[in-house]
């Protein structure tokens, strides 16, 4: 096989028998040592029972962002546990989200477990099937039968179902999954979100295989989780975080870190910004330390809770106030305002704010991007029509109707995107 040949570029680790190539030996991540096949049975046989890949990286790469050097960063495509840690709705769900897209462009198969319906749009890439949602669930069997090939996907859409229900389901499905891994070793990676609510009491460490590893968790009380769990994580990004207990409980995952840089490292956390995220030192890519980085764009839409928000309020607190007084709760009612309001404009669109309600209160990224882009050609003189322009934007995106269309269409519909910037 050539150096250069399609199927040595595809491999995570690459691993050259002793007795074979120099070209082969030279290009390896790994050389199997030995003096013929029974030296490479023996490094094959020793690589089964530990289950687990050689070396510290690998050929396929994870992209998530940028740092503040500009230098990308991303994560080696490994069977490794994933954290994914911070406070609600400050992008935690976008981070799982962009690496579940990336392994399902790689060819992985990747099976999300996924309370809120934030993982639905996935299933606009190849090969993902959106399971649940309006529906039941599927059982273990169809299950099975669901992620039969190694190039399937399946997103688990538990919105609908109340609380316990989802509980029971997850608790139920853990188990089945780990089965099918030591059995097919699909699916090669399970992501499970919200997993403060099923992973937090004495039972939740038999629910989880830990010899195989390869799950994504995303919650926003890690202190809540088996310890075993916290220990076997090997990959660990934080989005803002803000509670002290919590900032505790994932510094003290960072031994290199001396107290001054804990202290240091709590007030950062503290205050990162929408976008913004942090690799703890217990992943390798950091390289020992706290590694910033600005997420990177992704190629499905994501809208936290999708069904919610387009009529059920948010938090007096966070309601977006016109100038005439109108406070917009809903993407209905800003949509709305946006389109009654004939004046006082002006400096909402100078100064970014529609876009910026956009992103911190619903956490739609891409959304507010397109919605940025409007205001600055504003501000720049060369958009007088923004505003029609942003509810359309809003419009197109989550199918708003009006009021009296609301019971013919009662669901908000989120339309895959066109590109990668939509």
């Amino acid at each position: 096989m050539s150096v250069e040949g399609s199927h040595w570029r595809l491999t995570e680790v690459g691993v050259a028998a002793g007795w074979g190539s120099p070209a082969l030996r030279a290009a390896a991540d790994q050389v199997a040592e030995g003096t013929g096949p029974a030296a490479t049975a023996e490094y094959i046989e020793r690589l089964v029972g530990r289950m687990r890949l050689p070396g510290p990286r690998g050929r396929r790469r994870l992209h998530l962002g940028y740092a503040d050097d500009g230098h990308e960063f991303s994560l080696a495509v490994r069977g490794r546990n994933v954290l994914v840690a911070g406070d609600a709705k400050s992008g935690k769900s976008w981070v799982a989200g962009l690496l579940c897209e990336q392994l399902i462009l790689h060819g992985y198969s990747v099976c999300v477990l996924d309370p809120e319906g934030d993982y639905a749009a996935l299933e606009a890439l190849p090969g993902v099937a959106v399971l649940g949602g309006n529906e039941r669930p599927p059982t273990p069997r169809e299950l099975l039968k669901a992620l039969q090939y190694p190039d399937r996907s399946v997103v688990i859409d538990l919105s609908h179902l109340c609380q316990d229900d989802k509980i029971d389901y997850i608790r139920a499905a853990l188990p089945a999954l780990n089965i099918m891994r030591r059995r097919t070793g699909i699916p090669h990676r399970i992501v499970v979100d919200e997993a403060h609510y099923f992973l937090q009491d004495e039972g939740a460490r038999t629910l989880l295989d830990l010899e195989l590893n390869g799950y994504t968790v995303v919650t926003y009380c890690a202190s809540l989780l088996p310890a075993e769990l916290l220990a076997a994580s090997e990959v660990i990004l934080v989005t803002r975080e803000s509670s002290p207990a919590e900032l505790d409980a994932l510094l003290h995952r960072c031994i290199p870190c001396q107290q001054a840089d804990k202290a240091y490292w709590r007030e950062r956390l503290r205050h990162l910004a929408i976008g913004e995220a942090v690799a703890l030192p217990v992943t390798a890519e950091s390289e020992g330390e706290l590694r910033l980085f600005r997420m990177g764009q992704r190629l499905t839409p994501h809208v936290r809770h999708r069904e919610k928000y387009v009529d059920v309020p948010v938090t007096a607190h966070r309601a977006f106030v016109f100038t005439s007084g109108a406070r917009a709760r809903t993407l209905r009612e800003f949509v709305n305002a946006l389109e009654t309001s004939r004046n006082g404009l002006d400096g909402f669109l100078r100064r970014s704010d529609f876009s910026r309600w956009l992103d911190e209160v619903f956490g739609d990224h891409a959304l507010a991007d397109s919605v940025r882009q409007h205001e600055t050609r504003y501000r720049r003189g060369h958009h007088p029509d923004a505003i029609p322009e942003i509810a359309e934007a809003i419009r197109a995106r989550y199918d708003v109707t009006d009021e009296e269309d609301q019971e013919a269409t009662p669901e908000l519909r989120v339309r895959p995107p066109v590109s990668a910037t939509s």
